[in-house]
């Protein structure tokens, strides 16, 4: 559905042909979605199909035809029913990354502390990038700030288990399930 409300969102400003919309989320949404060029085709297709947009097919000189997208009443009206449905809910975020830390006591603690600081790592550079982004007007800086948020909150959780896993007190041992507070022990 999200998919659905960001291309009826672009739409509704202005008319735009498939490549346009395409360019417009690679470049300038490029940090707040990875919809694929063949999933956006799709999803507006099936927009249109339930009369939510509308296409029609141009050439300009010799240019090759291009798709020109358009929102429809019935798509205005859908757009704002997804918009107050989105606003209003809380949609839990899972994270894939998880269930490799939940195996993580099948390698030594120096192993997942060297592990955990790659990916901390990643999160700094991914943290850069946000914090380095252009000024985004209007309600695009709370997205952004909302994803700045996220990816703080990873770094601190990041910290705090690289703390716990400090080789300092448990050079080469395994992390394994027990009773102790926090639920591991090492061995």
């Amino acid at each position: 559905m999200e998919r659905q409300l960001l291309l009826l969102g672009l739409l509704l400003g202005e008319k735009m042909h498939g490549y346009q919309l395409n360019m417009y989320l690679k470049h300038a949404l490029g940090f707040c979605t990875d919809l694929k060029k063949s999933t956006a085709y799709y999803t507006l297709e099936k927009l249109e199909n339930d009369g939510y947009v509308r296409k029609e097919v141009e050439r300009e000189g010799r240019r090759p035809e291009r798709r020109v997208y358009e929102i429809t009443e019935k798509g205005k009206s859908h757009f704002f029913d997804l918009l107050r449905s989105h606003l209003s809910e809380f949609t839990r975020t899972y994270y894939g990354d998880d269930v490799g830390i939940a195996f993580m006591d099948q390698i030594t603690t120096v192993e997942a502390r060297l592990l955990l600081a790659q990916k901390r790592e990643k999160v700094q550079a991914v943290l850069r990038e946000f914090r380095e982004l252009p000024e985004h007007g209007g309600n695009w800086r709370h997205l952004v700030n909302h994803n700045i948020a996220h990816l703080e909150a990873e770094l601190n959780w990041l910290e705090g288990i690289l703390t716990e896993l400090d080789p300092a007190g448990s050079r080469g041992s395994r992390i394994v399930s027990g009773e102790e507070e926090g639920g591991f022990r090492h061995e």
